[in-house]
């Protein structure tokens, strides 16, 4: 009882919900946290409740269909929960792909990073296999930046399958900060102009070493700056990072 009462008064003044809206949906994060389950018939065992089971699991399907739960809410109640409204944050953009049966659940994921931790924010269930595109990744930003503009932004965080010309384009014309990893292989000009490896431009670094490459360098048709580094453990693995407008980097690999 102690743990829905604490629950309650810290998600009423986000959610605005009555109290029975609001008691259900802290039983079912409660239920959720003690199984580590989505299944609706074991939820109803740990929801917190006097009622029989089946009432229990009726009134679950009743708040699922019935209540719609508006992400702009749950993404202003996330930023104000960890802290992020009045100060500077760096944000992360990630996808992940899985097979449900025949069913393909491909997620693409924009959070905020917390002491090493990415904390959802929006999402976008993406329709296919694979790899999203600038469109999809543009609209999701698009939407953050609505609700919480740019002004604490530092940085967008982000892996190997987050390049492209109006990708990176995008966010330079919006000056959002960049760290992107690039493959070991990609493309960029040498000091003569002529199309390299990026690993070429850093061969003579030793383990545990990192050097930026001084001037701009052209990739995918946008100007970055590269830095690279040697992993110390691992002599076959390299790291590439795009500086951006000299206040954020572009990490690749």
């Amino acid at each position: 009882m102690q743990q829905i009462d604490q629950l309650s008064k810290a998600l009423n003044p986000a959610f605005n919900w009555n109290k029975a809206r609001i008691d259900c949906f802290v039983g079912l994060l409660i239920a959720l946290l003690k199984l580590r389950s989505i299944n609706l018939t074991e939820l109803a065992t740990a929801f917190p409740s006097a009622a029989r089971k089946e009432s229990r699991y009726r009134r679950i399907q009743r708040f699922i269909c019935e209540h719609f739960l508006d992400f702009d809410v749950i993404a202003q109640f996330v930023m104000l929960l960890f802290g992020f409204l009045e100060t500077d944050y760096v944000l992360t953009l990630d996808r992940t792909n899985w097979q449900w049966g025949e069913k393909n659940i491909n997620i693409l994921m924009l959070a905020v990073v917390y002491k090493g931790v990415a904390i959802p924010v929006y999402w976008l269930l993406l329709d296919k296999k694979g790899n999203s595109n600038s469109r999809e990744r543009i609209a999701l930003m698009k939407r953050f930046i609505r609700q919480f503009g740019k002004q604490h932004l530092l940085s967008l965080l982000a892996n190997r399958e987050f390049i492209g010309k109006v990708w990176l384009k995008w966010l330079k014309d919006e000056e959002i900060g960049f760290v992107i990893r690039i493959k070991k292989d990609a493309l960029v000009p040498n000091s003569r102009s002529d199309k390299v490896p990026v690993k070429n431009l850093f061969r003579f670094l030793k383990p545990g070493e990192k050097a930026v490459i001084q001037g701009p360098r052209t990739m995918t048709g946008v100007t970055v700056y590269l830095t690279g580094l040697l992993d110390r453990f691992a002599l076959d693995r390299w790291r590439v990072t795009d500086r951006c407008r000299g206040r954020a980097q572009c990490r690749c690999d």
